[in-house]
């Protein structure tokens, strides 16, 4: 432990006369032996002690919730790995009557700061030697029902079972969720998505109902295409895909590529993967695009011919997507993140099954979804090894596979070609041609940018001429 913080610490809650507790997700993780960056402290006259430690460490003193008393410090670099303190004010006269009103037994532990004996009322330390998620009671999903979407979120994190009891209890209180405000669920679940591998916490989910609760548009899914896709029909393709975007992710990180062999260094892709989007990694957002990409399928499937057929089934599951998004009051970037992989995440299978794919249409994909084509790579594959026998995934001989592997390549290789720095602007443009703003500027911009990643407009004079000539 840093010696200065512990001393801080120790001292503001000696000088008030409080007893201190280390509580929760930082005794856990030191039994478990993973790092802990955040610190949960328990003690009476929490908001003064608080404000002492942060005047000390000159650091940032924020209210989280004053009802509840819960306060929080966010400390200088000079203090990492720890990042923030958070003081709680003492629930009910003893620290074993707190811990009664906490969540999962592994998180109902506390240790007298800063190096004292475990308190372990719970048995929260033989849950995970035995890798159990168990509540700590029944009240626990009534008091504050978002815990019903975070037993699963720990079950992904550790890899841990959720006991039967509290799979029932969780299935009798999955109602509760109504109650909770709409920016708490969607920071639980993203979240779960952070994990790296969260599908089988959604699968359990969707067993005791509660999948169905936070994305109410699965259900229709779960009825359509039965017989192309099995029981479970849309929705189980959906779980299916999320799981073949951890093995992307995973793949990637451990060996640097995808598609054969490293194809692309991981410095590459992996500053994209890890860029934040509302404060989570770009690889949590694809897996959650991935389990959305086919939400739009229910509302247009079809029989023609005798086939099933979905036509624009990605436009209209865009904007169910981004209808999610707004329900869950994610920011306008989050949900239109959303609605873009989805509405286009078919243009990879079209590009494969083109004749001929030129250096224009490259430039094109890359010119309307942005850096967020190459997440649109990895969501289009992990739908299309939905249809491939495993043995075939990342041989690098699958048409789909190669077609992405060219999309990455130029992107990272060749990005100065296929997106040219543009050498006109629109003004430049209405007045040496004497045209009006309009739609027509726009259209000419975009001829000019096709012209430019074909090699045949390189100067601000060939672009005028050629614009010229298209009039």
């Amino acid at each position: 432990m840093n010696t200065l913080l512990v001393e801080a610490i120790t001292q503001a809650a000696r000088r008030r006369n409080a007893d201190l507790w280390l509580v929760g997700g930082p005794v856990r993780d030191a039994l478990l032996g993973v790092p802990c960056h955040d610190w949960d402290m328990v003690c009476k006259k929490a908001s003064s002690v608080a404000q002492e430690v942060a005047k000390r460490l000159h650091a940032k003193f924020i209210t989280l919730d004053e009802q509840h008393k819960i306060y929080r410090i966010i400390l200088p670099a000079s203090f990492r790995p720890i990042h923030t303190l958070d003081f709680a004010e003492l629930q009910g006269r003893t620290i074993e009557e707190d811990l009664k009103r906490r969540d999962f037994t592994i998180n109902a532990m506390a240790r007298i700061f800063p190096e004292g004996k475990i308190i372990d009322p719970f048995q929260g330390e033989r849950d995970l030697k035995k890798k159990i998620i168990r509540a700590v009671s029944e009240q626990a999903f009534i008091e504050d029902p978002l815990r019903l979407v975070r037993a699963f979120r720990f079950s992904a994190q550790f890899n841990f079972t959720i006991e039967p009891r509290t799979l029932r209890w969780i299935k009798k209180h999955r109602e509760g969720l109504s109650k909770i405000a709409s920016e708490r669920i969607r920071e639980e679940l993203l979240r779960l998505w952070r994990q790296p591998c969260p599908s089988a916490s959604l699968r359990l989910m969707d067993r005791v109902q509660l999948l169905v609760k936070l994305f109410p548009e699965i259900e229709a899914c779960r009825r359509t295409a039965i017989r192309y896709y099995g029981r479970g029909g849309v929705l189980k393709h959906s779980f299916e895909t999320v799981e073949n975007m951890q093995w992307i992710l995973e793949r990637i990180c451990r060996h640097g590529g995808f598609a054969g062999t490293a194809v692309l260094p991981l410095r590459q892709i992996q500053p994209y993967l890890s860029g934040l989007v509302g404060g989570y990694p770009r690889s949590a957002w694809l897996k959650w695009g991935a389990f959305l990409h086919d939400i739009g399928k229910p509302a247009t499937a079809k029989v023609v011919k005798g086939r099933l057929r979905f036509f624009e089934h990605e436009h209209v599951g865009a904007a169910l997507a981004i209808r999610l998004g707004q329900r869950l009051r994610c920011s306008r970037q989050e949900e239109q993140l959303l609605g873009l992989w989805v509405r286009n995440h078919m243009r990879l299978g079209n590009l494969a099954a083109a004749a001929r794919i030129t250096d224009k249409a490259i430039s094109r994909y890359f010119r309307d979804l942005g850096e967020d084509g190459v997440g649109m790579v990895f969501i289009s594959l992990a739908d299309h090894y939905t249809y491939l026998r495993k043995s075939q995934w990342g041989k690098g001989t699958d048409p789909v596979e190669k077609m992405g592997r060219r999309l990455l390549t130029s992107y990272y290789e060749q990005r100065s070609k296929i997106l040219p720095e543009r050498v006109v602007d629109g003004h430049l443009l209405m007045r040496q041609l004497k045209i009006k703003p309009g739609p027509l500027v726009g259209k000419l911009l975009e001829a000019i940018q096709d012209a430019q990643a074909e090699g045949k407009v390189t100067t601000k004079e060939e672009a005028i001429g050629f614009a010229r000539r298209l009039l």
